[in-house]
């Protein structure tokens, strides 16, 4: 049997987003998300791990072997990862943050940004925030490279199958707005620009780290660490949210390179294997 043609990219995006956002827009309702009661965390973890959940439904339900075989191999092949490309990341994103500061201070904004966060800048209830970046970084990847992405280029080459998963990604995200003492709330209250900030910012992200997986044929291992990386470096500094604007530009930036300079790897052939 042909995996191609046992992908479910509608039902997985559809699965996805009814139960991911059921659960995230009933959980401040029914749960107390300043306490983080039982019924808040149960909606906030169940909405999280849906991605991965969904993935999992529908590669089992396939009944086909050549699927399980593909994602538990992305899963548990280290091998796969080439950790000569590690140091680009790590080095990449903190990049980034520094020369977004260095640009802001051009606009009045201070040097003090370069202060190390004491803190997380969000909690989510009494969730441990490193616990939630960690998890996000985890279940979000065992879903979206584990499936999605993979399903979206039996319809279209990598670079279109990265756009539109970019902006499912960045949708998927909605509820969130909704959740009282969350980042993204907190950008609600703030300013409606850093809303679209936001939401404009994951798409050079879905690029990048596709850039990556590809390189690393196709392991969803490496899409976590890299994730984590991401999530990590944004909590590292003291940084201004409209700082973060500028940081987009260069992650639009950034990706624009890698889509220029490896035209193979999103225009060549779209499968990870």
């Amino acid at each position: 049997m042909n995996e191609i043609n046992t992908y479910k990219p509608k039902q997985f995006f559809i699965l996805t987003f009814a139960v991911t956002w059921a659960c995230w827009f009933a959980a401040p309702y029914f749960g107390d998300p300043i306490n983080s009661d039982l019924i808040f965390l149960v909606l906030m973890l169940v909405g999280l791990f849906t991605p991965f959940i969904t993935a999992l439904y529908l590669i089992f339900k396939s009944k086909n072997g050549a699927l399980k075989r593909i994602f538990f191999n992305k899963l548990l092949n280290i091998k796969l990862i080439k950790w000569s490309t590690i140091p680009l990341f790590l080095i990449l994103f903190p990049a980034s943050i520094i020369i977004s500061v260095l640009i802001s201070t051009l606009f009045g904004y201070s040097f003090d940004q370069f202060t190390i966060a004491d803190e997380f800048s969000f909690s989510v209830g009494g969730i441990p925030t490193l616990l939630v970046l960690l998890l996000a970084a985890c279940f979000e990847e065992l879903g979206w490279r584990g499936y999605a992405v993979e399903s979206l280029t039996t319809k279209f080459n990598y670079f279109e199958a990265t756009a539109v998963f970019g902006i499912l990604w960045s949708l998927w995200h909605l509820p969130m707005f909704f959740i009282p003492e969350s980042y993204q709330a907190e950008l609600l209250q703030e300013d409606f620009i850093l809303v679209i900030n936001f939401f404009v910012s994951i798409v050079p992200l879905a690029f990048i780290i596709s850039w990556f997986c590809k390189k690393n044929r196709g392991s969803i291992l490496g899409a976590i660490l890299i994730h984590s990386i991401i999530n990590l470096t944004q909590e590292f500094f003291v940084v201004s949210p409209y700082t973060k604007c500028i940081q987009t530009l260069i992650l639009i930036v950034i990706a624009a390179i890698f889509v220029i300079a490896d035209r193979n790897v999103f225009f060549g052939d779209a499968r990870s294997k």
